[in-house]
């Protein structure tokens, strides 16, 4: 059993198992008990031995829990092409071996890119089109614009105006009740002359000449009919063109007196946003073919080759060349009441028995784990890698410091007892003699810190006070104290022999 693991086994005992020092040499007296002393059991020699008695003093007294666990990275991550769209091409280049440190952002391995920088560019080009269209659909026009469209109405205006008027129509119709009168000439010279040829009284060649002259004046006629009827066509249309040319130019001239429209600019807004995300994904694509680190650290896997399709954990890393790392402790139940996250923590390992590295408590996991009967819970600690000693594995001694109470009343360790379930100690009365009955008497206490080689007492006892230590007891415990070394770290002892409280403290040899 190590030295840690024998002051963890003392304090997991609890307030009651810490404290049952009662020792043979102190049983032998007790049962010796009042007149007998120590003349029926011990001889002179072996009684003078037997007891001392130390005066309660001032002192500090620092508490800590003992542990043990095993540095591990405070970060670890797995890296792969997840992110790629369609991740079943080969590695084309890995820039990195195990054992490699890297900086955050440094290029590890890559796949081909070629498609995904053309998705970036064409995603680029959407974003700059959207972009200008909304702000064109957001500026108001300028001062020249505004008369161009002002021009643009009147202009428009004139044109319908002079559509309305008609002109060409108006000459169609004329032409047409022209062709008409000259049809109903030609019509009537052709009946006098048919009905004065009938009668002899002009040749045929007369008659003729008037049934041309009809004929003639009929297509004449038909001819402005048709002219007509197109013209008054051809006008409509150009009413209908110039009113809608000039309705055009009046709306965008009342658009741009009241501003940008609003639903154009919202749609344009749409548009840009759409474009922005398009182009993200792109970028995400081109970025999830080339593997970069995410952080400071050390390749510790690289589970691949170029060529090959990567797989989930294709790359793992972790911070463990850094110089703060963590150890994962259990804490017995008994003591995790006492620690608190921000404690201080000393560590101490065999592969360095000279080093102690520093730390700090950073979380207190609430779950408990039971093995073999013994509930513990994990502790995790921060450990500061020393001059990059520690490495992922190693075994720490965990000493974490609860604190110190300075200047308090205290009694050696040894001193403390257990009577019905009680804490206390042999309180030694001075001057009683055999006849009176034992030279001491149990004292109830009540206990603050305790230390290895010292307890402090809250209740029960004033300083000058003397207690009673068996001689066996002290042995006992100065062995215990041996075998634990320096895994506690103790408060100064005021500089008395024996290890005892300074502030008058003296050690007497009882003897009948």
């Amino acid at each position: 059993m190590t030295d840690s693991d024998n002051k963890r086994t003392f304090f997991s005992k609890g307030r009651g198992g810490k404290k049952r020092w009662i020792i043979l040499g102190l049983a032998v007296v007790l049962i010796g008990g009042g007149a007998y002393g120590y003349t029926t059991f011990l001889t002179p020699q072996r009684a003078q031995a037997a007891f001392q008695v130390v005066n309660v003093g001032r002192g500090d007294v620092s508490e800590t829990v003992l542990a043990s666990g095993a540095v591990q990275a405070s970060k670890r991550t797995s890296l792969s092409f997840a992110d790629v769209e369609d991740a079943k091409d080969a590695i084309s280049s890995i820039t990195v071996k195990v054992g490699d440190h890297v900086k955050a952002g440094q290029v590890l391995a890559t796949m081909d890119d070629s498609v995904a920088k053309i998705q970036v560019t064409n995603a680029q080009a959407n974003l700059l089109s959207a972009m200008a269209k909304l702000e064109d659909a957001q500026k108001r026009k300028t001062a020249a614009e505004m008369n161009t469209l002002q021009a643009n109405v009147n202009q428009t205006k004139a044109e319908l105006e002079l559509a309305k008027q008609t002109i060409d129509t108006q000459k169609a119709v004329n032409d047409e009740a022209k062709a008409k009168a000259n049809l109903e000439n030609a019509q009537k010279t052709y009946a006098s002359q048919k009905a004065l040829y009938e009668a002899g009284a002009v040749s045929k060649t007369d008659f003729e000449s008037a049934q041309t002259a009809l004929d003639q004046a009929q297509r004449d006629y038909d001819t402005a009919v048709l002219t007509a009827s197109q013209t008054k066509g051809q006008s409509n249309s150009k009413v209908e063109q110039a009113q809608a040319a000039y309705d055009t130019a009046v709306e965008a001239l009342n658009e741009a007196k009241e501003g940008p429209d609003a639903a154009t600019v919202l749609s344009a807004k749409a548009a840009v946003e759409q474009a922005k995300a398009q182009l993200q994904q792109a970028q995400k694509s081109l970025n999830a073919v080339t593997l970069k680190a995410p952080m400071d650290g050390v390749i510790v896997q690289l589970n691949g080759s170029v060529g090959e399709i990567p797989g989930s954990d294709f790359i793992i890393m972790d911070n463990s060349n850094s110089g703060d790392l963590e150890v994962l402790a259990q804490i017995s139940q008994s003591d995790i009441g006492k620690v608190k996250e921000g404690q201080s923590v000393s560590f101490t390992t065999s592969s360095y028995p000279d080093d102690t590295f520093s730390g700090k408590v950073k979380l207190i996991y609430p779950e408990a784990k039971t093995e073999s009967g013994v509930t513990s819970y994990d502790v995790l600690l921060s450990v500061a890698n020393k001059d990059s000693k520690l490495k992922i594995g190693m075994t720490m001694n965990v000493t974490i410091e609860i604190g110190t109470h300075q200047n308090v009343l205290v009694v050696p360790a040894q001193a403390l007892q257990t009577m019905n379930g009680k804490d206390g100690v042999y309180l030694y009365n001075e001057g009683a003699d055999s006849s009176s009955g034992r030279p001491y008497r149990f004292q109830q206490v009540k206990i603050g810190y305790f230390a290895t080689d010292r307890v402090e007492i809250t209740e029960g006892l004033k300083e000058g006070d003397k207690v009673v230590i068996m001689a066996m007891s002290q042995g006992s415990s100065s062995q215990n104290s041996t075998r634990m070394g320096n895994s506690t770290r103790m408060g100064g002892m005021g500089g008395m022999g024996g290890g005892f409280p300074g502030g008058g403290g003296s050690v007497r040899v009882m003897t009948r």
